[in-house]
């Protein structure tokens, strides 16, 4: 009796063990758990808290007084020193994408002709106008509300303004693959039925009525000529599309995309858009992070 009691007491202690031993390697993962978790909110307060410098520093040299100090909107990779972390800064003009609540249709038809192929560029651009417009008249190859529900469509076009540029991808026509094409070149913020010509790249000159390509690439070298030396650019070449675009030079309307890359291998990307303002300050008209990809980041300086 005593020989069954004692064996069933050292079965008690051995599971006993066992009990103790899961609670302690089930606390060990909570706690390693609860580590990982606390390191990865501080990673990130880490890079946003370096985001936001980097911000606040571009929009400082935006604002310089003295041309040969002030940032130019070249889209070139800026460096901007920071500790335990490599931050990268692109500054373009928002002023030379094409506005979607703004242009005529042909520039959006030159767009989508570009980027799109396979498309039909003035059905897509039709049904873009008609988002937009206040009315519920169809454009000629556009799309209104009963267009919506004929295909399937549990909404129809909102009649207003867009809000963002990812409310494109509601359209009928458009999905999110041709967003992500699309995006660079597009805005909501210029509020300008013109594009900015000395901000607008080869793409968005390219879809301008009247200037093909090779007339694009011309006046893009012609322009970088003259900006480094200090010179006004000649428009003489775009000519033929001026109708389309405006030509001041000077803005004040930027987007800024930025990197962060911690020490530790945390990396953050965003967009901003900023407008300075006329006095003194800016103001923040976009904040989102973005997605990261593994290109290498453009090491070239101005």
């Amino acid at each position: 009796m005593k020989r069954r009691m004692g064996g069933f007491a050292m079965i008690l202690v051995i599971w006993g063990l066992v009990l103790l031993a899961s609670l302690a390697s089930g606390f060990s993962m909570a706690v390693r758990h609860e580590s990982r978790a606390a390191a990865d909110l501080a990673a990130i307060a880490e890079a946003e808290a370096a985001a936001t410098a980097a911000l606040h520093i571009t929009v400082l040299q935006l604002s310089q007084e003295d041309r040969e100090q002030r940032w130019r909107a070249d889209g070139l990779a800026r460096r901007i020193a920071w500790p335990g972390a490599q931050v990268s800064v692109r500054v373009q003009s928002e002023n030379g994408r094409i506005d979607i609540n703004r242009s005529p249709t042909e520039p959006l038809v030159g767009l989508f002709e570009q980027l799109l192929p396979g498309s039909d560029p003035e059905s897509l651009a039709d049904a873009l106008v008609d988002w937009r417009d206040r009315n519920d008249e169809a454009e000629p190859k556009g799309a209104e509300l009963a267009d919506y529900a004929s295909a399937g469509y549990a909404y129809g076009p909102s009649n207003a303004p867009f809000y963002s540029i990812n409310e494109l991808s509601q359209v009928m026509g458009f999905d999110s693959v041709m967003l992500e094409t699309l995006k660079p070149y597009l805005t909501v913020y210029s509020r300008q039925q013109r594009i900015n010509a000395i901000s607008a790249d080869l793409v968005v000159l390219s879809a301008i009525p009247g200037i093909d390509r090779a007339t694009a690439q011309a006046f893009v070298a012609e322009r970088e000529t003259a900006l480094r030396d200090g010179s006004d650019p000649d428009f003489t070449l775009l000519e033929d599309g001026r109708r389309y675009l405006d030509t001041r030079i000077g803005s004040r309307l930027f987007s800024l995309d930025i990197e962060v890359r911690l020490d530790e291998g945390f990396k953050r990307r965003e967009r901003a858009v900023v407008r300075l303002n006329r006095r003194q300050g800016y103001t923040l008209l976009a904040r989102e992070t973005r997605a990261l990809d593994d290109a290498a980041l453009d090491e070239r300086q101005p």
